[in-house]
């Protein structure tokens, strides 16, 4: 057997295995989405998310450490005008203005939520799920003073399930359920 036909099959399943491995993601591995380095994980949590675009479950699983830290839960600080506590934060997200969102070409305020427009939901790029060159229009980033959320999570970043989760919430109309 000549030393080409050993090299030749080799080197396709190298080739093959390096294609596969490219593409694989697996729950150990922190996946790039939009702008955030977020992780796909087995927790619990994370894993139901998966079943998930209601509110209710968003407010629960999602919002519940940004009112748990005490920012976004009604207080009288300036994080605490936006009210995400339960049964709240559909009047301080769903077509409101967002106090902070600023760009070039957007003229007027941008909304926290809009229903079925991701890509016009400022919510999504404070929590990163958008860099502000793919909002619809272009933003600049946060002023730093305020930055991405969550700020307060001990450098524990949201799972990519419960941010696909407020998405689809999004997608499929925003509903206060």
């Amino acid at each position: 057997m000549s030393r080409r036909r050993v090299i030749v099959p080799a080197l396709v399943s190298v080739l093959v295995l390096a294609g596969i491995s490219a593409c694989r993601i697996t729950l150990d591995d922190p996946v790039e989405y939009s702008s955030r380095t977020c992780a796909v994980t087995d927790v619990a949590a994370c894993t139901e998310a998966a079943q998930h675009s209601d509110l209710a479950w968003i407010e629960a699983n999602v919002f519940n450490k940004c009112t748990f830290s005490g920012c976004h839960n009604g207080a009288m600080t300036d994080a605490g005008r936006l009210d995400l506590s339960p049964t709240k934060s559909f009047a301080g997200l769903v077509n409101v203005d967002s106090q902070i969102a600023a760009g070039p070409t957007l003229t007027g305020k941008a909304k926290m939520v809009v229903p079925m427009m991701p890509t016009q939901s400022y919510l999504l790029v404070m929590l990163r799920q958008l860099t502000p060159a793919q909002f619809d229009p272009p933003l600049t980033e946060p002023p730093p003073s305020i930055g991405y959320m969550p700020q307060n999570a001990g450098g524990v970043v949201t799972c990519c399930q419960k941010l696909d989760a407020v998405t689809r919430w999004i997608e499929e109309g925003a509903q206060n359920n």
